[in-house]
């Protein structure tokens, strides 16, 4: 499956993301990550959710996850403020 988005693809078959056709290199976890959010687009994903599908359930920091969406943020040419592609919502 192929997601498109903006200048991006996101590719499920090859791991891949793409910015313009050229690879832009994301560790796997950001990939997961990003999956998650392009297969939910339609709907607000969770924090517990996003813990159990891409890291199976397992403790971690809050600092982890929030280290993970920047990271996510950064491949995108995103960041905290525009969220173009990746919104937070609080509470």
């Amino acid at each position: 499956m192929l997601y498109r988005f903006g200048n991006f693809e996101l590719d499920r078959s090859t791991i891949e993301l793409r910015r313009d056709g050229r690879v832009v290199p994301v560790e796997p976890q950001v990939f997961a990550l990003l999956l998650l959010l392009a297969e939910n687009r339609e709907r607000l994903v969770s924090r517990d959710e996003i813990i159990e599908k891409v890291w199976d359930g397992r403790a971690i920091s809050d600092s982890a996850l929030d280290s993970r969406i920047k990271s996510a943020r950064r491949a995108l040419g995103d960041d905290g403020k525009a969220q173009r592609f990746i919104r937070t919502i609080h509470g």
